[in-house]
């Protein structure tokens, strides 16, 4: 009897990398998850007998606090693949995929009542003051580039396990953070121009 592969994947899973982003008083320390740690899922279709497109996002998390506000800062790597892929063996593939992406930060501090720890956030990175004395958030968007060489293997028709290795490609720039109407803010100096990427998610098929 001859099985099918499923048409669309649910993906999710983690990732390492090892980025380079500054943090001085008062950003809270950051440590292996907040650095260096992705969250993955995403989804892709089969559209082809060897052809997936797909969307994901991999998520970089760190917490903490800032004076008496609560921190959180998330970089979101979003990308749209496209996927060839070739079964080596019976429950064995081999795939490869290029992948656009449209990227996201966001960094969070929320406090339960008036306070200065924004400003002492942003005086931080060279930000003068912003007469913000509640909870916000400040987002910057750009664009970057994915590649990613990875191998399945198939428990059953509807479970695997896969591995991937590549990279990602970014434009980002610490300038022209986004807050409550003001486009011009300096953020975190980041180094995410070329970073290798590894991952290892689980595959549901359906």
């Amino acid at each position: 009897m001859v099985f099918s592969q499923p048409k669309l994947n649910l993906v999710l899973g983690t990732g390492y990398y090892n980025p380079k982003i500054e943090t001085t008083d008062p950003i809270p320390k950051i440590g292996f998850v907040g650095k260096n740690l992705l969250l993955n899922w995403g989804m892709r279709y089969q559209i082809y007998p060897n052809v997936r497109i797909g969307y994901s996002q991999s998520h970089s998390l760190h917490f903490g606090s800032i004076g008496s506000s609560n921190y959180r800062r998330n970089i979101s790597y979003r990308s749209i693949s496209f996927e060839t892929f070739y079964l080596m063996k019976e429950k064995i593939e081999l795939n490869f995929s290029l992948a656009p992406m449209l990227n996201k930060g966001s960094i969070t501090i929320s406090a339960k009542a008036p306070t200065n720890d924004w400003d002492s956030f942003l005086s931080a990175y060279g930000n003068s003051s912003v007469s913000l004395e509640t909870g916000s958030s400040m987002t910057k968007r750009w664009v970057g580039f994915s590649s990613h060489m990875g191998c399945r293997y198939y428990f059953s028709r509807l479970i695997s396990v896969e591995g991937q290795l590549g990279y990602f490609m970014s434009s980002y720039s610490d300038k022209n953070w986004k807050l409550e109407g003001n486009n011009n803010l300096n953020g975190p100096p980041m180094k995410i121009g070329r970073l290798p990427v590894l991952q290892i998610n689980l595959v549901v098929g359906i």
